[in-house]
C-alpha cells in the first residue's frame, strides 16, 4: 500500500512538474520584428488549446493576419496566413518561451532573410 501510494504521488509530482514547464500562449502580445537593420513593432492576439495555437498578428488590433501555430513544451512554431493582396513581415517563426516573453527567429518563403521576433505579454 505504502509503493503504491508513493507511485501516485510521484506521478501527480511529474505531472503537475510538466504542466508548470509548458508553455502559456493564450494573451495579447506586443511584437517586435527586426530584419536587415529596420525594426517593426505589432500586435499579437493569441488563444491556445492544448498545443494548438489560433490567433491573430499584425500592425494593430485592427490590421490583424490570421496565424496559427504548434505548441512542444516551451517551444511554439508560429505560421501566418496573409489576407488576399497583402503581406505579412514573415510566413513562420520558431519561438521559446519563458513566461511572459517569447523569443526567436522569422523566416519568409523563397528568401534566405532571417529576422529576430519577440513578443511580451500586455497586461490587461
Amino acid at each position: 500500500m505504502k509503493v503504491r501510494l508513493m507511485f501516485v504521488c510521484l506521478l501527480l509530482s511529474a505531472s503537475a512538474a510538466a504542466t508548470a514547464g509548458a508553455a502559456d500562449a493564450t494573451g495579447r502580445w506586443k511584437v517586435t520584428i527586426s530584419l536587415g537593420g529596420e525594426t517593426v513593432t505589432g500586435v499579437a492576439l493569441l488563444k491556445q488549446s492544448g498545443d494548438e495555437i489560433a490567433g491573430s498578428i499584425g500592425a494593430d488590433e485592427r490590421n490583424q493576419h490570421p496565424l496559427d501555430g504548434v505548441v512542444k513544451g516551451n517551444h511554439i512554431t508560429l505560421t501566418t496566413h496573409p489576407r488576399p493582396g497583402r503581406t505579412v513581415a514573415f510566413d513562420t517563426c520558431e519561438l521559446n518561451v519563458d513566461g511572459d516573453k517569447m523569443t526567436g527567429t522569422t523566416e519568409r518563403t523563397g528568401s534566405s532573410d532571417k529576422g529576430t521576433i519577440e513578443l511580451v505579454r500586455m497586461k490587461q
